[in-house]
């Protein structure tokens, strides 16, 4: 048996980097960092235009909890959806890795609908006041990380379907992975922000 020589015998070309902290992985973490500082000043300015206001806040009542908590308890498990997905993947489990992504992507889309119903039971606009500025556009901007989270979850599960995620090469599910524990962390902070505080700490503005 002769050595390989790659002057004369052609290999194919990887379709990915091999590995765990890939560029990839790197990228997103750049990402998360400067998604979660524009989360940070929003929920800052939140507090901000709370701590000046000497009207009852949030001004429209205490925030219904109708649809929140249940897109709150969806988003957790679609939480624990990807990780059980990607713990398949570790383990070679192919058909666990996409039965957990494609669980994942519905759960994610359940979040969006329901999301969209506590838009529309909001007794006010995005443009009656301070408040409802600000609490539309960090619902919004979180609304907008996790529709491009299922996208981005979707073209894996079809990566994942046409073979091109295996377990040496699945640095594409580690990335997604690590961005979708983002968009459930971002909505926690979110969901104890605007609607769980209203509920305990005072109701009332500063005398």
């Amino acid at each position: 048996m002769t050595a390989y020589d790659e002057r004369t015998l052609p290999r194919p070309l990887p379709i990915g980097p091999a590995g765990y902290r890939t560029p990839g992985w790197w990228g997103v973490l750049a990402l998360i960092g400067t998604e979660a500082a524009v989360f940070a000043y929003l929920i800052f300015s939140y507090f901000y235009l709370q701590s000046q206001t000497s009207q009852p806040w949030p001004p429209s009542g205490l925030p219904p909890l109708r649809w929140s908590a249940p897109s709150t308890a969806i988003l957790l498990v679609s939480a624990a959806t990807m990780w059980w997905a990607e713990r398949g993947m570790r383990l070679g489990k192919l058909i666990r890795l996409y039965s957990g992504l494609i669980l994942t992507l519905l759960l994610g889309v359940a979040y969006i609908v329901l999301q969209c119903f506590d838009w529309r039971g909001e007794p006010f606009l995005a443009n009656s006041g301070a408040y409802g500025s600000l609490f539309y556009a960090i619902t919004a901007f979180h609304v907008l990380h996790t529709a491009a989270g299922v996208l981005i979850v979707a073209a894996i599960a079809g990566w994942c379907a046409l073979g091109y995620i295996t377990p040496r090469r699945n640095s594409a599910v580690t990335v997604v992975a690590l961005y979708w524990y983002f968009v459930v962390a971002a909505w926690i902070a979110v969901f104890v922000t605007l609607y769980l505080l209203p509920w305990i700490t005072p109701h009332g503005g500063p005398p």
